[in-house]
């Protein structure tokens, strides 16, 4: 008996002190943030003494490596979060290394000492005015008080959700360098040549669209930036770089294209502490709204917007401009106003021809198709806003482009529920995740629970399944869909290459719209492109550039995302033991011994790697993993919007379900007389019979 009670108090005791130090008090949490402050800034003043010193700091960039890094820069909003996110981190490890729990983060998880820590910054905690039912609401341009119990839900410069707890070599920030039982994991470029091979088949089903439309769609809801150095400028990452902000992707010594070079450069992305500035492990941001809110037309910041709009003619209208070649031919995008859109130099005499464009996101000039659906919306915008303000004359320019721009948000919610996803994912996981668009009445799904932010694994992994799509050319198509009329335009030579836009004597933007709804993408498969795998964004164009697939690889360890297996368990499918478990999703025997070659356990193998390697679902392109990943993202952006186009009191007029890309890609390019009614279904006519419609002119008064 005695001996039981002995026992008992002894656990009594060991419960008490296991509580005790799980509590992190507040006097403790103020200590370590002020250290944490000091470290962080200490830091920050020694970069700036480095970067004073040193006069060649950018030209150790090399010229791909610089594209990337613009294509990723951050927005100014978002560099003090990035201070607070190491002051964060230093707090983070310093309760760890006193043997502090994660019990204890969260014990610690509403501080004023770390509140304070993001006082300065975007994260910093706002409320929301209450809707006068009197008044129109529109969205605001950043996404806050969309949510108005959690205003930055789906803002903004906001760290992305996690649906499973990140996996830091260090348990705090450290990039994921090695697997189970501690081995190495392969080099990301290994994995891209060995497993992401350039083997071209094309799909007999789809367009080449369902890429462009999943990459435009894309820039609406993710951006995530990479780290900056002092004053906002580029961070130089050569081979052998000690730099904290630096995780270069080795080049194994039988690389069958980079032999000779020893690494590709690796900028990590912008930290940003968790939410509420909580202590916890590193996060990523998303500097643009989560919300599918046309911001890749319209900017997510007021000053973005202001850059846009075309006051002259006081009809809530975008600025544009003339076609330098064909003064008669549609409006083209702005020239590029702010720094951020110039494009650098080229060694490409063709690129130095004409400037880049000026858009809502800063990737417009990525390569011509996107630049081309750009241009689309942008003239879809200027030609509803121009039949608004004819026929509501008394409404001000303001009244004029706000409800313009809540259309085009509209619309391009139809186009990707009712048109893309079914593709995409196929009409099982449409139902599965309640993504079916309804055919009348209202939504009534809208739930103030549930979060719209991206997830990380969606921006990161699963959303990037694309570019296993994407051919090494893009087709052009006369209106007559003819398309031996005018020269391809290379994947290669196409990156920031305005030349191929402006070009009026191949058709300009309207020829690449048609060759992307007339012509197939590369099937969906492990398979991705040279022109990606090796020269993206290479300078000369054609030469050696960057690895897309390995540098995909890299940030997911980069951003700590657990391996395959542990996403497989989160959807519902069984964990694999080894190897050969993978057989039911990814029943090709050859990628299943490329994966046991490359990776030491199967725990280890990489998200992006496996999740193109999956069997697609029945009636879509995705595997069960990037399905389930991808549709309850999508579940959560039609869930979690209190602006969707379908919830009661946001629009009466059913035009809005007869909206199709078709009708959008018709009104708004040069001489298309005819397509076909599904724009992302191949047409019979690459079939070899006819089943294009031809275009009707539109009533007055009729559907956007």
């Amino acid at each position: 008996m005695f001996q039981r009670l002995l026992l008992i108090l002894v656990g009594l005791v060991a419960i008490a002190t296991w509580q005790a130090a799980a509590q992190v008090t507040e006097r403790q949490l103020a200590v370590a943030v002020a250290r944490a402050t000091q470290t962080v800034d200490r830091a920050i003043q020694e970069e700036e003494d480095r970067f004073v010193a040193a006069s060649d700091d950018d030209a150790r960039i090399s010229p791909a490596g610089r594209l990337l890094a613009l294509f990723r820069k951050s927005k100014p909003e978002a560099r003090p979060i990035a201070r607070s996110a190491e002051i964060m981190e230093e707090v983070t490890s310093q309760l760890t290394r006193t043997g502090q729990s994660d019990d204890a983060f969260s014990a610690a998880s509403d501080s004023p000492s770390t509140r304070r820590v993001c006082t300065n910054t975007e994260l910093r905690a706002i409320s929301c005015p209450q809707p006068d039912p009197a008044v129109r609401e529109f969205r605001t341009i950043d996404g806050r008080c969309n949510n108005l119990d959690n205003p930055l839900w789906g803002a903004a410069i906001q760290p992305m959700k996690r649906l499973l707890r990140p996996q830091y070599a260090d348990s705090v920030q450290a990039p994921r360098v090695s697997g189970r039982g501690g081995a190495a994991l392969p080099s990301a470029r290994e994995v891209s040549f060995t497993l992401h091979e350039d083997m071209r088949t094309t799909s007999t089903v789809n367009t080449h669209l369902v890429m462009q439309w999943g990459q435009f769609l894309d820039h609406d809801i993710t951006h995530t930036p990479v780290a900056s150095g002092y004053g906002g400028g580029l961070i130089a990452c050569p081979c052998g770089s000690t730099d904290r902000r630096c995780f270069n992707i080795p080049i194994p010594a039988n690389d069958p294209d980079f032999a000779g070079h020893s690494c590709l450069e690796f900028v990590r992305s912008s930290p940003a502490p968790n939410p509420g500035c909580r202590v916890g492990r590193r996060q990523q941001l998303d500097q643009i709204t989560a919300f599918i809110d046309a911001s890749m037309v319209y900017g997510s910041s007021e000053e973005e917007l202001e850059h846009l709009r075309d006051p002259s003619l006081g009809r809530g209208q975008l600025k544009s401009k003339s076609n330098p070649g064909d003064s008669g031919k549609k409006e083209l995008l702005p020239s590029a106003i702010t720094d951020e859109f110039h494009c650098p130099e080229s060694s490409n005499p063709s690129s130095r021809n004409q400037p880049c464009f000026q858009a809502g996101d800063v990737r417009v000039n990525e390569q011509p198709a996107l630049t081309s659906m750009h241009i689309v919306w942008l003239r879809e915008h200027n030609r509803i806003a121009d039949r608004l303000a004819d026929i509501n004359a008394h409404w001000d320019e303001d009244r004029v482009f706000y409800e313009t721009r809540k259309i085009v948000g509209a619309m391009i919610q139809q186009i990707t529920y009712a048109e893309d996803l079914p593709i995409v994912l196929g009409l099982n996981a449409m139902n599965e995740y309640g993504l079916v668009p309804r055919q009348n009445g209202y939504y009534s799904g809208y739930d103030e629970s549930v979060d719209a932010t991206i997830s990380n694994v969606f921006a990161t992994a699963a959303y990037r399944f694309g570019h296993s799509l994407v051919k090494s050319q893009f087709e052009r198509s006369t209106s007559m869909y003819n398309l031996n009329a005018h020269s391809p335009v290379q994947l290669t030579h196409s990156f920031f290459n305005p030349q191929h836009v402006y070009s009026t004597v191949h058709g300009g933007p309207d020829s690449i719209v048609r060759g992307l709804a007339s012509t197939p993408h590369e099937k969906y498969d492990r398979f991705i492109v040279s022109g990606l795998t090796k020269n993206l964004f290479a300078d000369p164009a054609g030469g050696l550039g960057l690895d897309l697939a390995a540098l995909n690889i890299q940030r997911g360890r980069d951003h700590g995302l657990p391996g395959y297996n542990a996403w497989r368990v989160l959807c519902g499918l069984p964990r694999a033991r080894s190897f050969a478990d993978l057989a039911t999703e990814i029943p090709d025997a050859s990628s299943r011994a490329k994966l046991a070659n490359l990776y030491s356990h199967v725990d280890d193998i990489d998200l992006f790697a496996a999740g193109l390697a999956e069997r697609s679902v029945p009636g879509g392109l995705l595997g069960p993993t990037f399905a389930c990943l991808i549709g309850r993202q999508f579940r959560e952006l039609r869930k979690g919007d209190r602006f969707w186009f379908e919830n009661r009191g946001q629009f009466s007029q059913p035009e809005l379900r007869k909206v199709t890309l078709a009708r959008v890609l018709c009104d708004n390019t040069d001489d298309t007389t005819s397509m076909q009614r599904h724009v992302f279904e191949l047409s019979s006519i690459y079939l070899f019979t006819y089943s294009f419609i031809p275009v009707p002119s539109r009533p007055a008064g009729g559907a956007p």
